[in-house]
């Protein structure tokens, strides 16, 4: 097993965060923001889109492992942690501080646009 899955999202870019949606098991952008239970909810199993779909059809989800995001993940700081950002469908190596945003790491950078991408269960959120 290489770490991706094929499965249905809503349309999503390379790069993104995902999370599985309980409500209709599609994977949705996922935001540090958002109540349990509610769209975007980052508490359950995340990924990340590698191979995009169009609304409904299938795509391609990173569940572990390294991938390289010119575009989106610019800038990052070797060896530091990756949390869920605050912005839907984003990562961010700023921990969420925001009253009530989940901190969750999902990983650490390899290279300055290139994470390891291995999503910790455990999280906190602020109070």
């Amino acid at each position: 097993f290489d770490g991706r899955m094929p499965v249905r999202a809503i349309l999503q870019a390379f790069g993104d965060l995902v999370y599985l949606d309980p409500t209709d098991s599609r994977w949705e952008q996922c935001d540090a923001n958002s109540a349990a239970g509610a769209d975007g909810d980052s508490r359950g199993i995340l990924g990340m889109v590698v191979v995009t779909g169009i609304n409904g059809d299938p795509c391609t989800i990173l569940l572990s492992g390294a991938i390289r995001a010119d575009a989106k993940f610019p800038a990052l700081t070797i060896n530091g942690p990756c949390y869920v950002s605050e912005t839907a469908g984003s990562i961010t190596q700023t921990r969420p501080s925001t009253t009530d945003a989940v901190q969750r790491i999902i990983g650490a950078a390899l290279t300055a646009d290139e994470i390891f991408f291995r999503p910790d269960f455990f999280y906190t959120t602020n109070v």
